[in-house]
């Protein structure tokens, strides 16, 4: 299949509310895999169901790693992302991520969650009741992804704030690489009296779990707990605040906002959904191994980026009846969101206990709430998508 290069860069186009949709549609009733463009290199788009979990399992034609290698390892550091599939991947695997399975996100759920939650939403509530008007981006869901986090790894609050920056320049690190190490140097110099001390006196925390784990006789070394930090941080907290922003403004634009307040049995199926419809990952960059290989009937060259189009299969109507349709009461739970394999996301998970603790509080401490600002509330780009703000008032 030859390349068109007609079609816009995934990675620089700003892809608003159903343009993204529309887009992904097209290439999917073109093909399962079809040309496209990221960062202005050739690229190919997987938007079939049935193609991209193929892809997702297939380590060999796609090893996870070498995206993650060739964006912000150099950042980040070595991680179990970015390590090949082999023994040594396997047990810092198990070393390093045992904090996210589901039986400690239930345990710490009750604790602090609702909590940090609270604190958010109150300061907000105080607002509103004033008669301003408030943005839930900027007060809630760039915060509350990073609060958790600091707390549950046991870091002081005396710099909460500066967690978001850093994850965003470790990020776009192949950007702006000067920044990107920046942000790692003043992260690793945080972190580093923190995880000595933990070494002398544990603590109930995750770096305190991290720094205690050990598997086969082997134990993490500072610097492996550095860089597991380093990628929790953009990964976990920037996912988690796009997917928020996504899932808020959906019930927003289908003015379930109210209904759901007055249902609030209905969320763990509210979330499900919105994971479906308005992934914050909406298309996961990855790349080829380094030999010419086929896949799907087509041929791609060595070294090849590859767009994971979640958000395509997402809304394949092979496996989603009324795709487009945002459905609690949907059934069929085969989303993509999280990936499959080998590779897929460690903190399914707590991510989600996430966003079912926040959007609870959220309804309880806020039910009668309506948008300002709709342009601003519509979720934006693909690799990390997300609305830029979400303007709510007091109904009136």
């Amino acid at each position: 299949m030859a390349h068109e290069l007609e079609e816009p860069d995934f990675a620089l186009q700003e892809y608003p509310g159903r343009e993204l949709h529309d887009a992904l549609r097209r290439h999917r009733e073109r093909h399962p895999v079809t040309p496209a463009r990221f960062l202005g290199q050739p690229a190919f788009v997987i938007t079939g169901h049935a193609a991209l979990r193929r892809a997702f399992a297939d380590d060999v034609r796609f090893p996870g790693h070498r995206m993650y290698q060739a964006s912000f390892e150099g950042a980040i550091g070595e991680s179990f992302i970015s390590m090949g599939d082999d023994a040594r991947h396997r047990v810092y695997r198990k070393l390093a991520t045992p904090t996210f399975r589901s039986r400690a996100v239930a345990a710490y759920e009750d604790e602090s969650l609702v909590g940090i939650a609270r604190e958010l939403v109150d300061k907000l509530s105080e607002r509103i009741i004033a008669g301003e008007t408030v943005d839930l981006v900027s007060g809630f869901t760039a915060s509350f992804p990073y609060r958790v986090i600091t707390r549950l790894l046991g870091l002081p609050r005396d710099r909460e704030n500066e967690f978001h920056a850093w994850a965003v320049a470790l990020l776009g690190f192949r950007d702006d690489p000067a920044r990107g190490i920046e942000a790692r140097n003043e992260l690793t110099r945080y972190l580093a009296p923190i995880v000595e001390e933990r070494r002398a006196n544990p603590q109930e925390d995750v770096i305190s779990g991290l720094v205690q784990a050990e598997i086969e006789g082997r134990k993490l070394s500072n610097e492996e707990i550095f860089s597991h930090i380093r990628l929790l941080f953009p990964t976990g907290g920037e996912t988690t605040y796009g997917t928020l922003g996504n899932l808020i403004s959906t019930l927003f634009s289908e003015n379930l906002w109210s209904e759901i307040a007055g249902a609030p049995s209905h969320i763990p199926q509210v979330i499900d959904e919105a994971l479906r419809f308005e992934s914050s990952i909406a298309v996961l960059p990855r790349m080829s191994a380094s030999c010419e290989t086929e896949f799907e009937g087509v041929t791609i060259p060595p070294d090849s980026w590859l767009m994971f189009a979640v958000a395509g299969a997402n809304r394949d109507p092979s496996v989603f009846e009324s795709p487009d349709t945002f459905d609690i009461g949907r059934t069929s739970g085969d989303m993509l969101t999280f990936g499959r394999g080998k590779k897929s996301c460690p903190g399914m998970h707590f991510a989600k206990r996430n966003m079912i603790v926040a959007l609870q509080v959220l309804l309880e401490r806020l039910p009668a709430l309506e948008l300002v600002d709709t342009n601003a509330a519509i979720p934006r780009r693909s690799v990390l998508r997300a609305p830029d703000a979400l303007r709510v008032r007091a109904r009136r």
